[in-house]
């Protein structure tokens, strides 16, 4: 056999409760999972050991046929021998066969052998009737006749009976799913966004609406193929479990696909991509051709099942053999690069503006806006002062505060939208920092911070729609979770316990009114337990938050979500964009390594659940980042533009291709 396997995983519904109290009178829906794997018979083996035999207890009933009619008892014994010798063998043959309900080829050809016996028995009584007839020519040609008719019944026989080849794998028990339905018409060609932040030709927004991967998934959270004919996963052949362990998985691209400059997209490009931030887990890369790309990892990881952002290697290929990883970031950031999704970047001037356009090449639907420009305006006040002028049509994301939120919702209450997010506000500690290496003294000064305070002060009205947080992501709290709690003279009392009252420490935050609202705050609680927060304003805080190493405490807010890779939330440095694991702190050890370890092993995703509620507990213990709380989305849209709120805590940008404007306001629904 193939050192193979495929599960075949499905969902059944039985018309009875099967005898349970709870939910008596209900079906029973039950999960079932079958193992296929295909076998195959050695020919040498086969031949020596079945076919072999049986074609000399065949051959010996032919000699029958040149004995005279006459000697009908004589012919009649050795048909009988041979008739009795196969059924002796096909009996000593069935013990070692599996015991299946479908006619195998050896029955086939048992069955064949019974009737030639059978037949040349017929034969002989025939010839010995025409013999004593006195027909001696009939009798003859009636044994010339059986004599090359029946080996090539035989034979006939036997290749119709043979395999063609390897039965094709059954289709999945899981219907495959299906891409939304295609967009909407647009009444206007151009949408115009205004945002805060630098404008760059990749990043989140554009990330959303030009670089597709090999699968997407929309809101309802179940991924399906876009660049790919389908979403490997358990449930199909795309995934094959080799014997000794590890685990294969074959993409394979629809064919004719282009990036946006018109070059084919390939299996290579799937594959610069992997070499670009390569993985530890994978044992082996193969192109097989020009749509098929072949993965072998070491373990059976269920990463394995994530999506491949292809990058276009005839445009980065020199920068990665010049810098690796780090060049080929560079830039993406600083130059325009073909893109595969409904959208492509058209023009570019550094942290002033970006304009999307249609993909000529896309090989989906067009998108219903044909164009998208994202300007940058300098200060809160000319963002929104270019919203109530008419030059744009929509406001960032979280690009204005929350006082100035409010104060456009008492002038327009339909443009302005504030609901709850994933976007997680919270402390990076610097654990190369000897203070804050220590797990105690984080564990007291967050005690020592009233987030719930900061979280009524900082957004006001809208404080509503925020939570504290205790883990990374937001949901219900998994049994066990450490809830710290506000409580400054507890936090006083430990820290002068741990010898580290009066611990001067640097807070490195961005420079929006929003950040400097909540630093205050923070400035004002740690001074009340003996902790002096120096605050330093920097430009960027993303570079700081990718380098780690800032020396102190850093303010910075980050999407939470549960699917992302759990190293995200232990304070890991990055190289060549993956976590590195080998790095040790009071937070992140072994144990912890051995629980991510046993995460990404585990295939089906209940049992992935389980664990990360284990690694969220312990996140709450250890304490490698200080959570905060989760942030509002404060978005602003002219009400004619729909399809851009896919709902609290999702992505934005994450269904751009099908944003459109409605006729006029009041068609649009509520």
């Amino acid at each position: 056999y193939q050192p193979v396997f495929f599960p075949r995983v499905g969902k059944e519904t039985y018309r009875s409760d099967l005898g349970a109290i709870q939910g008596e009178g209900s079906p029973t829906k039950v999960g079932r999972v079958a193992f296929e794997v295909t076998l195959r018979r050695p020919l040498v083996t086969a031949a020596t050991k079945l076919f072999l035999p049986l074609l000399v207890i065949l051959l010996v009933a032919f000699v029958a046929l040149f004995v005279h009619a006459k000697e009908l008892e004589v012919r009649a014994s050795v048909g009988v021998t041979s008739l009795l010798a196969c059924f002796a063998f096909h009996f000593a043959v069935a013990d070692s066969m599996p015991n299946v309900t479908y006619i195998t080829l050896a029955e086939t050809l048992f069955l064949v052998s019974y009737g030639l016996c059978a037949a040349l028995l017929c034969v002989s009584v025939a010839a010995k009737a025409f013999h004593e007839q006195g027909a001696e020519r009939a009798h003859r040609v009636l044994d010339r006749t059986a004599l090359v008719a029946f080996p090539l019944i035989l034979a006939g026989t036997g290749l119709v009976a043979l395999p063609s080849g390897p039965e094709p794998h059954a289709a999945s028990i899981v219907a495959a799913p299906q891409a939304s339905p295609p967009p909407t018409p647009s009444s206007r060609a151009v949408l115009r966004i205004g945002t805060n932040a630098p404008t760059r030709p990749s990043g989140l927004l554009i990330n959303g609406a030009a670089n597709w991967g090999t699968t997407r998934t929309l809101p309802g959270g179940t991924p399906f193929p876009v660049l790919v004919e389908e979403v490997p996963a358990i449930t199909n052949n795309a995934l094959a479990f080799l014997a000794d362990g590890r685990l294969e998985v074959t993409w394979n691209l629809i064919p004719g696909l282009r990036w946006s400059d018109g070059k084919p997209l390939t299996s290579a490009d799937l594959q610069f991509a992997l070499e670009v931030s390569p993985d530890s887990r994978i044992d082996h890369i193969r192109v097989v051709s020009a749509t098929e790309l072949v993965v072998r990892f070491k373990d059976r990881v269920a990463v394995a099942l994530d999506k491949i952002t292809p990058l276009p290697r005839h445009v980065l290929l020199t920068a990665f053999q010049t810098g690796g990883y780090d060049a080929v970031r560079a830039y993406r950031e600083e130059n325009i690069t073909p893109a595969t999704g409904p959208y492509h970047v058209t023009n570019f001037t550094k942290d002033t503006s970006v304009t999307l356009e249609t993909n000529p090449h896309f090989h989906g639907p067009p998108p219903s806006i044909h164009r998208i420009e994202i300007q940058r305006f300098p200060s809160e006040p000319e963002l929104v002062k270019a919203y109530e002028a008419g030059a744009i049509d929509m406001i960032a994301p979280n690009a204005i505060s929350p006082e100035a939120a409010q104060e456009m919702a008492q002038k327009k209450s339909n443009a302005v939208h504030v609901s709850p997010s994933d976007l997680l506000l919270f402390l990076h500690p610097d654990l190369t920092n000897p203070i804050l290496a220590r797990r105690e003294f984080r564990k007291a000064l967050l005690r020592s911070l009233d987030r719930d305070g900061l979280r009524k002060a900082v957004f006001g009205k809208t404080a509503s729609s925020t939570r504290t947080a205790q883990i990374p992501v937001p949901g219900p709290l998994p049994e066990g979770t450490l809830s710290t709690s506000f409580n400054p003279e507890t936090a006083k009392s430990e820290l002068e316990a741990a010898g580290l009252s009066g611990t001067r420490l640097r807070l490195k935050h961005g420079p929006s009114p929003f950040e400097r609202a909540v630093v205050a705050r923070l400035i004002e609680n740690a001074t009340a337990v003996g902790v002096i927060l120096e605050p330093e304003e920097i430009e960027d805080p993303s570079k700081a938050y990718r380098d780690l190493r800032h020396g102190g405490l850093l303010l910075i807010s980050r999407t939470g979500l549960r699917d992302d890779e759990p190293e995200k939330y232990w304070n890991l440095p990055r190289t060549d964009g993956r976590y590195d694991r080998t790095v040790r702190s009071d937070a992140f050890d072994d144990e912890i390594l051995r629980l991510i370890e046993r995460e990404e092993r585990a295939l089906y995703p209940e049992r992935r659940e389980q664990i990360r509620d284990m690694l969220f507990t312990e996140f709450s213990k250890r304490l490698p980042l200080l959570p905060l709380c989760f942030l509002t989305d404060r978005t602003v849209a002219v009400p004619e533009l729909q399809g851009w709120n896919v709902g609290s805590g999702k992505t934005f940008g994450l269904t751009m291709e099908r944003w459109h404007f409605a006729a006029s306001a009041e068609k649009t629904m509520p």
